[in-house]
Formats: C-alpha cells, sequence, structure tokens
C-alpha cells in the first residue's frame, strides 16, 4: 500500500509541476502574439502619428513662424529636416498636406539654401538639389539682399522664391522611414 501511495504522491506532484509549466508558457504566447501584432502595426502604418507618408518617407507640417535655422533646428530635434523636394508629383503631394493642414497654400520653409555659397544651393538633409520650382525670375537676391533660404508656395504659381532667412514661415518636416 505504501508504494501504491507514493506513486499516486509523485503523480500528483509531476501533474502539479505539469501545470505550472503550462500556465508559465501562457503569458509568453501572449507577449508573442503582442509582439507579433505591433509588428504588423508597424508595417501597416510606417510614419508615427502627425506624420503623413509620401513615397519613402514621411513628412510633418508645422504651423508654428519660425525662422529658417530655428525651423530646421526643431526638425532636427525630431529626428527629420526641413524638407527636400525631388520631383514635381512630391511638390504637388507636399502642397497638399500644407493644404489640408490650413485649408490654404501657405508661404511655408522647406529645406534648400545658398548660405553657404551665393547660388551653390543645398538641401539641408544633403540629398542632390537637381529638382527645382522656382518662380520666374527667382533665385534673384531681390533689392540686393542676401536671400539664402528657400520658402514654398509664392505667388499664385505657387512656386520657390528665394527669401531672407530671418523672415519666419511655418514649416515642413521630412525624415527616413
Amino acid at each position: 500500500m505504501v508504494s501504491i501511495m507514493g506513486m499516486l504522491a509523485v503523480c500528483v506532484l509531476v501533474c502539479a509541476v505539469m501545470v505550472q509549466i503550462k500556465a508559465a508558457a501562457v503569458p509568453d504566447a501572449d507577449v508573442k502574439k503582442s509582439e507579433a501584432t505591433n509588428d504588423l502595426v508597424k508595417r501597416s502604418r510606417p510614419c508615427s502619428y502627425g506624420w503623413t507618408q509620401i513615397h519613402d518617407r514621411c513628412f510633418r507640417y508645422i504651423p508654428v513662424l519660425q525662422t529658417w535655422s530655428r525651423a530646421e533646428r526643431d526638425c532636427r530635434s525630431k529626428g527629420a529636416t526641413l524638407a527636400s523636394v525631388h520631383d514635381i508629383q512630391e511638390y504637388h503631394e507636399i502642397q497638399r498636406l500644407i493644404l489640408t493642414a490650413t485649408h490654404s497654400y501657405q508661404e511655408t520653409w522647406i529645406g534648400g539654401s545658398d548660405a553657404q555659397e551665393e547660388g551653390f544651393w543645398l538641401w539641408s538633409d544633403g540629398s542632390a538639389f537637381l529638382y527645382t520650382n522656382w518662380c520666374p525670375g527667382e533665385p534673384n537676391n531681390h533689392l540686393g539682399r542676401n536671400q539664402d533660404c528657400l520658402k514654398m508656395n509664392f505667388l499664385s504659381a505657387k512656386c520657390w522664391d528665394d527669401v531672407q532667412c530671418s523672415f519666419r514661415y511655418p514649416y515642413v518636416c521630412a525624415k527616413k522611414m
């Protein structure tokens, strides 16, 4: 009888251990399922809240009036730079972003500047400055002023204008996904 009681005790002990092992495994399964769900959300929404995907980058319109350098600094604090523009389609999508936010085509800073060398325009993100959408006669350093920074949505043509970097405009930041 003692041996039967001993075997029953061992069986109960083994069953209790198995139940605890199985119970401990359930939270791990939930964590893995949660991680998979988070990965799916990241894949379905590559830009964080408040940012809009345009091609392979995330863009954000900031309605605060800032100088060009303060706007660039704020973009960098967000892991971005002032937006560079590489083709007409991208330009129109950035305009649509501004229009959605403001219900108008606000004059807005983007990341072009020739402050380092007059007439040699660069994007603040370091990308090639190949596409342009200058208004007729621009860039022109109007009235001999140093106009080293680029704003978009100028005049009725909604084209680019070089202006003094100390002027204050809202701005568009962009970052890679």
